[in-house]
Order: structure tokens, then C-alpha cells, then sequence
């Protein structure tokens, strides 16, 4: 049975999924191995998007890309200075295992938690590799100041999907192909707080940005960070992403400002079961956009301190045991990048 996630559809791919189209064995046997932890499968499904003509849709990416490996950690095989935090594998040599055109995902799991951090994402342009043969660095303050209160377990190295893996090089979904006026604009981030609009092009058959001749089909997608698509004239199109469902508790950067995310959860949540009024700096004033029905548009809540509820802004309407599943469009006044952790498990309606 489905779980609707809003306009998306997460599917258990026990049933659904045909065997030869994806395979949830995420690790082989022979890969590089610390404290003998070798391979794992998991849960495995898609969520599948309507994307309807002249409107403003978004492109769930919440299941994840296929793990290299996933190792523990012990203590002193993570260090932390300043902003920047590295790991210590021996047992791994990444330079051998990573290529430097490509952008990886480091997830680091804290017990039922897990926090995902991009590598290498500007390699599509240019090559510069975060890691060494036994070392992989990442410079995230925010994910530092919580690494040297709370050390993770052990981590899960991805490699990123790029454009091309999820829309296709030729379009596979049949966005409306034109020029960057009359084609569909996809907007993607390159980094946590800046999206750029693409689109696909009809004589160039590749994804490019206005301006530019640079191929943007390169360009790496992370999970959590969902693609924004506005549509022109034309159908309604279907899209589906397949991956990896998240069986942890996801740590979630809120970045500067306004933040796009894919909880990436096969459960649905309520506003208050998030916590997020726990993380963002000002709540009463921050706005939260969240779809409240089903396929519906995203609509502004933001948390009343007075009375603990969270209310949709133009209604008054209190909202807090409303399901909230998939999309969420965070608008804070803060200007630091902070973390929040979305749980996996539905938490009790608040009354």
C-alpha cells in the first residue's frame, strides 16, 4: 500500500517495485571493511511526483542513492577542529574508491539519528577532492559544533545522484524543452541556501542555465534538498525518484534565510511532532510553507509561543495536528545555519 506524501507517492517496493528496475543489495561483499561490518539491505521504494502544466511543483528526492559502505567509528577515528571535521578510515582507501568529477554524500549516523553532509559538490566544474587515502574532510561549523558535544557511531558514504541520473540527460520525464524563456525552469541548489534555475534544451538536447554553455545535467542533487520545478503550458507530466528509504531520525540543516526540504520520511509527521519550533531562532515570526491537504499548495504556518500551537498565518486556523509529509519551505530571519531533526517514527497527536 502506498503512503502519500502529499503529491508524492512513497511505495513499499516489496510490492511494487519490478525486480529488474532497482536492487536493494547496497553493498558488496568484497567492499573494504572496518570492524567487520561488510554489507546490509534495506528498505527500498520510490516516490513518485505529478508534476502538472502551469504550476509550481516539487521534485522529492527524500529515498537516497545507493551506499559504497558504511563502517563504524570509533572515537579517535573522528576529529574535529574548528569548522572542520575529518574522518579516519585505515581499513579504506578513498582515493581508490571516489573519483574526483564526482559529489559523494558522508551521512553520519548518531544512533537512531543520521545527518547527511555534501562532498565535493562543485567537482563538476572542478576537481577538488575532500579526501585523502585514508581521510575525508568536511568544513560544516554547524555539523562541528554538534560532533564535538556528540560523536556519531559510524557513517554511510553515498555517491550523489546528479541531474542527469534523476530528470535525464534527454529529458526522460518530458519536462517542456525550449529555450531558458519558453522551457520549464528547474531549480536546483548549489549550495544550502542558493537555487539556479535550468531548463532542457531543444536543440542542445542537455540540461543548461541561461548564459551558459556548461553541461548543468553534471550538476549533483542531494537528497534533502528537493528540486523545484515550475511548469509552462503543456501536460501534466510523472516523475519518480528510487532509492534507499531513511530508517533513521533525519538531522536537517535550516540554512540562511529560507530553506527547501525533503524530510525523505515514509511516515507522516505533525508541525508540532517535527520540533521544529524548538529549532528555528524566532518562531512566532519565522514562516514554515507546508502543504495542509493533500496535493495541495504550500500554505504559510508559523508557531504562536501563547498558546503552543502552530497556526496557518492567513487563517488563524490552528494547524499543529495537521500531517505535514515531504516538502517542507522554511523562510527564518536567522542568518547562521542551524540543525533540526525530523523523526521517523509518528509521533502522538498533540491535543
Amino acid at each position: 500500500m502506498p503512503f502519500p506524501l502529499n503529491d508524492l507517492m512513497f511505495m513499499n517496493p516489496v510490492y511494487c517495485l519490478p525486480a529488474a528496475l532497482f536492487t536493494c543489495v547496497l553493498l558488496s561483499a568484497t567492499a573494504a571493511s572496518l570492524h567487520a561490518e561488510t554489507a546490509y539491505s534495506t528498505p527500498c521504494g520510490y516516490i513518485q511526483t505529478d508534476l502538472n502544466a502551469k504550476t509550481t511543483g516539487y521534485l522529492g528526492l527524500g529515498v537516497h542513492p545507493e551506499a559504497l559502505m558504511q563502517h563504524t567509528l570509533e572515537e579517535n577515528n573522528i576529529t574535529v577542529s574548528g569548522s572542520k571535521i575529518t574522518i579516519t578510515d585505515p581499513d579504506v582507501n578513498f582515493t581508490d574508491l571516489m573519483e574526483t568529477d564526482s559529489a559523494y554524500v558522508l551521512e553520519l549516523i548518531f544512533g537512531d539519528e543520521a545527518m547527511a553532509l555534501p562532498l565535493n559538490r562543485d567537482a563538476w566544474k572542478k576537481a577538488a577532492p575532500s579526501w585523502t587515502a585514508n581521510k575525508i574532510t568536511v568544513d560544516d561549523k554547524s555539523a562541528a559544533d554538534l560532533i564535538k558535544n556528540s560523536k556519531p557511531v559510524s557513517y554511510v558514504l553515498r555517491k550523489a545522484r546528479t541531474l542527469n541520473d534523476v530528470l535525464g540527460g534527454d529529458n526522460t520525464f518530458s519536462l517542456k524543452s525550449g529555450t531558458s524563456g519558453t522551457a520549464d525552469a528547474v531549480y536546483i541548489s548549489t549550495s544550502p541556501s542558493i537555487q539556479i534555475p535550468v531548463y532542457h534544451s531543444a536543440t542542445e538536447n542537455k540540461w543548461m542555465r541561461r548564459g551558459s554553455r556548461d553541461d548543468m545535467g553534471l550538476l549533483p542533487v542531494f537528497n534533502h534538498e528537493p528540486l523545484k520545478i515550475v511548469r509552462k503550458a503543456g501536460n501534466g507530466v510523472q516523475a519518480f525518484v528510487i532509492g534507499e528509504v531513511a530508517q533513521k531520525h533525519q538531522r536537517l540543516q535550516l540554512s540562511q534565510e529560507s530553506t527547501l526540504l525533503h524530510t525523505g520520511l515514509p511516515v507522516p509527521q505533525t508541525l508540532l511532532s517535527t520540533s521544529l519550533h524548538t529549532a528555528l531562532p524566532d518562531p512566532s515570526s519565522d514562516v514554515v510553507y507546508v502543504p495542509l491537504t493533500p496535493g495541495g499548495p504550500l500554505e504559510p504556518c508559523y508557531y504562536d509561543s501563547s498558546s503552543g500551537q502552530w497556526k496557518n498565518r492567513d487563517t488563524g486556523e490552528n494547524v499543529s495536528s495537521t500531517a505535514v509529509e515531504g516538502i517542507l519551505n522554511i523562510l527564518s530571519g536567522t542568518r547562521l545555519p542551524a540543525y533540526t531533526t525530523v523523526q521517523t517514527n509518528t509521533l502522538p497527536t498533540p491535543q
